[in-house]
Parts: C-alpha cells; sequence; structure tokens
C-alpha cells in the first residue's frame, strides 16, 4: 500500500492535454506580395520579394534580414543580405535577382 500512494499521485498530478485541442502551432505567414498589372517592379516590391525569399529557404536563421539591400542591376534588381554563419569570412552574404518586369526571384552566385 506505501509504494501504490506515491504512484497514485503522480498519475493525479499528469497533466494530458484534451484530445480535441491541437498542440501545434501554425507560424504567421507573410503576406503575399500584390504586384502591379504589367507594369514594372518597383524598389520596395523588389524588397519585399527577396525578404519573402529568403525566409522561404530551409536556413532561413542565417540570414540577418535587417541587412537586405536592393541594388539597380540593370534589367534586374539585386538583393543582398548578410549572413551570421559567414561573419569575418568573406564572401558573408547571400544574392538574388529579381526580374523588374516579370518579378522573378532566382538565386545569384556571390564571389
Amino acid at each position: 500500500m506505501k509504494q501504490f500512494f506515491p504512484v497514485v499521485l503522480l498519475l493525479a498530478a499528469w497533466d494530458t492535454p484534451p484530445a480535441d485541442t491541437t498542440t501545434a502551432t501554425t507560424a504567421a505567414a507573410p503576406e503575399p506580395v500584390a504586384l502591379s498589372a504589367p507594369g514594372p517592379v518597383e524598389e520596395a516590391q523588389a524588397n519585399l520579394l527577396a525578404a519573402r525569399y529568403f525566409r522561404s529557404r530551409p536556413d532561413s536563421a542565417v540570414y540577418l534580414l535587417s541587412t537586405l539591400r536592393v541594388l539597380d542591376a540593370g534589367p534586374s534588381w539585386q538583393a543582398q543580405v548578410k549572413r551570421a554563419e559567414c561573419v569575418g569570412i568573406l564572401p558573408d552574404n547571400s544574392a538574388v535577382a529579381i526580374n523588374k518586369q516579370t518579378g522573378a526571384v532566382s538565386p545569384v552566385r556571390v564571389k
């Protein structure tokens, strides 16, 4: 009887979640960027597209989005962002090209 009492106390204290609740939390997905009709992609839209691209990557935690820069590269925008894992090692950033006409995002090799 002495061994049975602590087991009963442990089982009574064990908190089990109800079966009808879900414990998985859903991350807030970024809102889609609405591009204006067939006009060109502006710098602010390119910034949002690049941020969405870097957040969607499996290794998104290494990108320092506060350092995101968008540069005019002729027919496309080039977005560069620093990587936390490459501090002090060159190149320490990643880049994507954003087509000014279509808004298509493609990775760019950084040398």
